[in-house]
């Protein structure tokens, strides 16, 4: 899919939440590394692609006598790859993206929302990765809310236990080449990027999941020659007890300022 075709799909969602709110689109100068939307109110929004990454972020910071300060603070990011994501996934980010500004829905996220991790740390973790597979199972989407609402941390390896390695099992069983490679390339984007318990919940809740080996070896055919190494090998923890995670204390709604 065209990246610029997939990017307007993306802000029109976006603008239709809020530009009947006061916010104008702004011009922003061309670039041959990312694309970037830029919508001024009583704060600024931004969405920028980054052809590098692959990854489409909303963002969010103060204005001042009319211009944004530029201390950026990311709001929610997807992977988006237009080789192998369409008008759906694109539709999707673009309606998560408008669902995240509108309303009380904006305090949850805020109140959720780190700071930004530095350059080069791994920025692909448990909560991305689950809201990744949003795409093939839409109904994660009320399941992730109601999970980061109800406990302090995001249990990862728990979530995807639970909630999304028996959708996956089906989804696997039931794929065709396409999807299969789809599948495959979006698994290798967010095990190359993701943190340490991205990984193990790739490699060892989903992957080792798949029984069938050939169809495991479809699974990891994105995979650099090194991580398909790491998947074949966590094939060896298959029917061995991981020490599972502590339940975290439940949080209330309200929300303070984001952080700094």
């Amino acid at each position: 899919m065209d990246m610029n075709n997939a990017f307007a799909i993306i802000t029109e969602k976006f603008e239709n939440a809020i530009l009947s709110e006061g916010f104008k689109k702004e011009n922003v100068a061309e670039s041959d590394t990312e694309l970037t939307a830029l919508y001024i109110g009583d704060i600024a929004y931004s969405i920028v692609y980054t052809y590098l990454t692959r990854r489409v972020v909303l963002r969010s910071c103060v204005v001042n006598d009319g211009e944004p300060d530029n201390k950026w603070k990311t709001l929610a990011t997807w992977l988006f790859d237009p080789e192998t994501d369409g008008n759906r996934e694109a539709e999707g980010i673009g309606n998560d993206f408008a669902e995240t500004v509108r309303g009380p829905k904006q305090t949850a996220v805020v109140q959720r929302q780190k700071k930004r991790k530095k350059d080069g740390e791994a920025n692909v973790d448990p909560l991305f990765l689950a809201n990744r597979m949003v795409t093939y199972f839409p109904e994660l989407k009320d399941e992730i809310a109601y999970e980061t609402a109800h406990h302090e941390q995001f249990r990862g390896v728990t979530f995807a236990e639970e909630k999304i390695v028996p959708r996956f099992k089906e989804l696997v069983k039931n794929a065709n080449q396409a999807k299969m490679e789809k599948i495959s390339a979006g698994l290798a984007a967010m095990y190359a990027a993701g943190d340490l318990d991205t990984k193990g919940i790739i490699t060892y809740d989903l992957l080792n999941s798949v029984e069938n080996s050939e169809k495991f070896e479809k699974l990891i055919d994105s995979f650099s020659e090194s991580d398909k190494k790491v998947a074949r090998a966590a094939r060896k923890l298959i029917g061995k007890k991981i020490k599972p995670e502590k339940p975290k204390k439940a949080r209330s709604y309200t929300a303070d300022s984001l952080d700094s």
